[in-house]
């Protein structure tokens, strides 16, 4: 085994700090689970666990985030076009004024979410469930809307709530 020289440990030292003050940074944002981060920021996110994340006003279309655990989600004013969210929990989450251009909202869970003045333009909501959601103000489609699986006491782009 051959001895490191002083200039090796001080990199391994100084990549160990690096991701040490990522790690402490995440947490301090609310989410201890490196991991899920990282995935979502990297656009690989399959299925974890981001409930109450404060993501607003994030600029990162193309992100994915497939079956994530959004709960409680802040993602309001975000740009999130062209966005993977098929069969995400996103129940309680604020997207207001997100822009979820041509995203894919299939089968999400989107109760009680706060949608107002979001962009929906192209984005798939076959079989979402949008039950108590506020989509006042929204861009949205009524063939779009007919494609969620439920709109039950939703606040309807024009103010009229769906029965």
């Amino acid at each position: 085994m051959r001895t490191r020289t002083p200039r090796e440990k001080w990199l391994i030292a100084a990549f160990g700090a690096i991701v040490l003050s990522g790690y402490f940074g995440i947490t301090a944002m609310g989410n201890t689970d490196i991991y899920s981060l990282t995935r979502v920021l990297t656009g690989k996110n399959l299925g974890c666990n981001l409930q109450g994340i404060d993501l607003s006003g994030m600029h990162k279309p193309e992100t994915g985030l497939a079956g994530a655990d959004l709960e409680h989600a802040v993602l309001s004013g975000a740009n999130l076009r062209d966005s993977n969210f098929t069969g995400a929990f996103m129940r309680y989450a604020d997207l207001s004024g997100t822009d979820l251009q041509n995203a894919v909202l299939r089968n999400a869970v989107l109760n009680s979410t706060d949608m107002t003045n979001v962009d929906l333009r192209g984005a798939d909501l076959r079989g979402a469930y949008l039950v108590d959601a506020d989509l006042t103000g929204a861009l949205v489609t009524a063939a779009q809307l007919q494609s969620a699986r439920t709109l039950v006491g939703a606040m309807l782009p024009d103010g009229t709530q769906h029965e």
